[in-house]
Order: structure tokens, then sequence, then C-alpha cells
């Protein structure tokens, strides 16, 4: 549906490929030259009212925030068993509002990562951006995260735990530079548009390659989210292209959904594809106690020439199950077992015990 909609408002011609629509090659510069400036217009123009209405009882101020994800896990596999402490990620933000519809943030993120086979700490900006929000649109522009992301994460739930399987996959960078909006077109129907970067918030140097990426939120019932996204990257041939379609039940006794994730030429690579799906559940146990589980499973291609699937040590089976604790407010702790089962029949399972904790301000 948004493909259709870009390329009506590009004056672009779309042939279909298997589940994707396909730029023709012979207007790639035409989309480049004419997409990004009337996108980017429509998206800074809009957002100009209202500065002259602003109450007089209202006072710009600003706020600290921080977010903290610890864990102590075992892991074993093949007879072997490994423990640890770590401190996966480290939010330290200010929130700044200039106006009731202009505000600011820039948040650092503290996280781990692996350098030359060993596993440090280090720090990014991941987030620095100005936007307004009259509460049916918005418009943000500057070092901004993935609405994708940010909406999958609020439908799991335990993004202390684990991440959305579109993001532990790669498919989709967790925050980019770039400029994005949010439109309310109804009282069901959100939709949101974005022009980034596309390699996300830790490679931000220019190469005339832009992520256009569009989705909607749809709430038909009450209780009840449809979520569909759909991106694409690079030039025609190789052009990388990115969809999902995830729909859930979100009620006061249960919550339980699906997703269906995939991606076509990943990292402009023609033919290297790869999908998956999702399927999780929480269930409430008493006031403060919640069951969640989870099932992924990953799957790539094998590309010409290859005997095996170009993805093959990441694809498989993933499972998640656990219990969230919330003894006070803004304080999540979670006992929790998760499982990758590789694809290859001579590879070990991996198992993973641990106690992970969620704290915020």
């Amino acid at each position: 549906m948004f493909v259709t909609t870009l390329s009506h408002l590009c004056n672009l011609n779309v042939t279909k490929a298997g589940d994707f629509c396909i730029v023709k090659p012979s207007i790639i510069n035409q989309m480049r030259m004419k997409i990004l400036p009337v996108v980017i217009g429509i998206m800074m123009l809009t957002a100009v009212p209202c500065a002259a209405q602003e109450s007089t009882d209202f006072k710009p101020s600003g706020k600290f925030f921080g977010l903290l994800f610890a864990n102590y896990h075992t892991t074993f596999s093949g007879g072997d068993n490994n423990s640890a402490f770590e401190v996966t990620r480290s939010y330290f933000g200010y929130d700044f509002s200039f106006s009731k519809e202009i505000s600011s943030r820039v948040m650092y993120d503290g996280t781990t990562g692996v350098i030359n086979g060993k596993t440090i700490y280090s720090g990014y900006l991941r987030n620095a951006y100005l936007q307004y929000d009259n509460g049916r649109f918005l418009v943000r522009g500057g070092l901004i995260g993935t609405e994708q992301i940010s909406m999958m994460e609020k439908i799991w739930g335990y993004r202390y735990v684990t991440k959305p399987p579109i993001d532990y996959t790669g498919m989709i960078q967790a925050a980019d530079l770039g400029v994005m909006t949010v439109v309310q077109a109804g009282e069901f129907l959100d939709l949101d548009l974005s022009v980034t970067n596309g390699r996300g918030f830790k490679d931000i140097a220019a190469n005339g390659t832009y992520r256009l990426s569009a989705g909607f939120t749809l709430t038909p019932a009450q209780n009840m989210l449809v979520r569909g996204f759909y991106d694409m990257m690079g030039p025609s041939g190789r052009m990388q292209r990115t969809a999902s379609i995830t729909a859930a039940w979100m009620g006061p006794k249960f919550n339980a959904g699906a997703e269906y994730f995939r991606q076509d030429n990943a990292s402009m690579t023609e033919g290297r594809n790869y999908s998956g799906i999702s399927i999780f559940t929480r269930v409430p146990l008493a006031e403060k106690v919640k069951f969640f589980a989870r099932y992924d499973r990953i799957a790539s291609v094998t590309m010409d020439g290859a005997e095996d699937p170009w993805n093959l040590s990441r694809d498989g089976s993933y499972i998640y199950a656990g219990i969230d604790f919330s003894p006070v407010k803004n304080v999540r702790i979670s006992p929790n077992y998760n499982s990758y089962i590789p694809p290859a029949e001579n590879s070990d399972n991996v198992g993973t015990i641990g106690l992970n904790i969620e704290a915020k301000f």
C-alpha cells in the first residue's frame, strides 16, 4: 500500500516481483531527485503552526531521564558452561520542552560490543533531535529512533530481556539520522513516514543512499492492533527491501500476537534474502507478576554457487520464557530461560538461564 502511495507521489512506475514492488531502473534517479525534497518539505512545512497561540501559562522546562538493563546469566552448550554479570544497556538523557508542541531530546547510549574478539563497553550519541507534536501530527528531525522498532518494543513489552526479532536480526537499525512524521489519520489509524541515511547511529558517513520507510498502526477494535511496515534502500537491481506485518491482541487478561518479517537483498547484495516469524504471549499471574513467552524462527536462502544458507550462523529457532515481576514502579525483575536451536544437525543447542533487571527514572 505504501509503495503504491510513494509511486503516485513521485510519478514513479513499479513492477511486482515476489512479495515486493520494485522501482524500475529507469526512474531511480527521478526518485532520488523528487521524493526526498517533497517528503522533507511536507514534513517541515506542516510543523510550523501554533507558536503564536502558545498559552502564557506554559513555562519551558526539562528533565533528566535514565534507563538500565543488567543481568546475571549462565549459558550452557555442548557440555560447557559460562556465567557472567552484564550491563547490556544504559541510557542517560535530557528532554526539554520549549513550548507545548516543540521539544528536544539528547540521549547517550552505553552498551556492550565485540571488538577484536573482546566484549567491551562503548558509548554513542543515540538521540539528538527536535520535534513538533500537537497530539495529532508529529514531525521529528535529527538523530531519531526508528518508529517500527519502537512500536515492536511496545507490543512485545520485554526489551530488557531480549530485542524484537526485526531488531536483533539487523534488518532495521534502532536509530538513524533523518526526518520522520507520524499522522493520526483517523480514530483507529496512525500513519508514519521517514527518510533516513539507513546505516544507523553508529555509522553516519554520507554515501548518497537514503532509506525510505512507511508504516501504519491500525486498531480496528478495542485491545486489537495491526502493524504494517515497508522500507527500501539502494539502487535498482540490488535494492534492499524490508517488510513486516504484525497482529496482536492486547487485553487485560492476556496478550498474544504474531509477526512475519522479511528482507530481500540484505546489505544491498542481490539475492541475499532472509525472513522469519515470531509468536509471543504474556499472561498476568498476579497484580505485579506476569508470565511471558516467545518463539522466533529465522531462515535465509542459499545463494547461487554456495552450499549453505548465507546467514546460517544466525538461522534457526529462538525460544524465550520467563516471569516479569515489578516490586515497585519503574523497576522490573525477570528470571527467565532462552534457547537457540541451530538448523544444522551437527550443531549444539545453546541454553541460557538468566536474571534480568530493568530500572528507569
